[in-house]
């Protein structure tokens, strides 16, 4: 069979055909939509021409949608919800505000905490696209230096081109000194000493193979296991293979599961912390949602 030309007026019978699956009559559609009985009775029959198929069942006191007029019905959501997204995006197009927010998400950044904010951001701006890279420190405000995203959400360290970025702090966690259950570290009985870690492999997440000069003084293990992501780097904290400087939060979440426990240092009486900011090039600032976005970040990081 030839397939039929597109419908001229689809979308507005389409409109139609909901009015009356929602309200259950011709009438109340009809009364909805400011249009005559007749109109709204002769769009529907004129769709259902279109279509070849039987929308409602008109044999009893009010129409009843068919077996086809209900898949057709969800079909037609999916068409609207497409149209008020596509109007959104028109509408945010004119108005000069983003529709895609692209991120550059350093690999040690909580993704608990960035889900959150996203799912509020969704509800407040439903037309934005989403587009998430994970980088590694340097690798990360450099995808924002390329132009390649947006915003980059790293952890504030030393050697940032401070004239070309500016910034946000948007969250502050104290780290704690994690190990598996059974790891030596664990199994003992009181705080230890802090040359006590110099004895035992540190799990680091780096880029790549980093001289031993640019660590900072968290950095301590004459054995160093380096992963290029954090998801690696937990999986070898959690398979015992050392211990590493983890957020507290994180930390929380895995003793709650009974994957790590922490290790209480002696020498340590302030625990260092981890400050996260979001990144941006000077000369293309944030626009209305990537602030919005970065409001509720702040929110949600408490």
């Amino acid at each position: 069979m030839t397939p039929k030309t597109r419908h001229p007026n689809l979308i507005s019978q389409l409109e139609i055909f909901r009015a009356v699956a929602e309200t259950g009559s011709f009438s109340a559609a009809a009364k909805r939509l400011g249009r005559a009985v007749s109109a709204v009775s002769y769009a529907v029959a004129n769709l259902e021409q279109h279509l070849e198929v039987d929308l409602f069942d008109r044999s009893g006191y009010r129409p009843a949608l068919t077996e086809e007029g209900r898949a057709l019905l969800t079909d037609a959501e999916i068409v609207f919800r497409r149209l008020d997204r596509l109007n959104a995006r028109i509408g945010a197009m004119k108005t000069g505000q983003e529709v895609e927010l692209t991120l550059s998400v350093d690999t040690s950044f909580d993704r608990g905490l960035l889900a959150r904010a996203l799912a509020r951001l969704d509800e407040k701006i439903p037309h934005l696209d989403y587009r998430l890279h994970t980088a590694i420190d340097k690798e990360a405000w450099d995808a924002v230096m390329r132009a390649e995203c947006q915003l980059a959400l790293v952890g504030l360290n030393a050697g940032m081109p401070a004239k070309e970025l500016d910034g946000r702090e948007v969250a502050v966690y104290s780290l704690a000194i994690a190990a598996a259950p059974g790891h030596p570290l664990a199994r003992r009985n009181e705080p230890i000493p802090l040359s006590a870690l110099d004895d035992h492999r540190q799990i680091v997440v780096a880029s790549h193979l980093t001289d031993r000069q640019d660590f900072d003084y968290r950095f301590h293990g004459t054995d160093i296991l380096i992963a290029d992501n954090m998801e690696m780097a937990h999986a070898m904290l959690r398979a015992g293979l050392g211990w590493a400087y983890i957020p507290e939060p994180t930390l929380r979440q895995e003793e709650e599961a009974g994957r790590l426990v922490e290790i209480p240092c002696a020498d340590i009486a302030h625990p260092s912390t981890s400050r996260f900011a979001a990144l941006w090039r000077v000369k293309a600032p944030p626009g209305p949602a990537a602030r919005r976005f970065l409001d509720i970040l702040v929110e949600e990081a408490g």
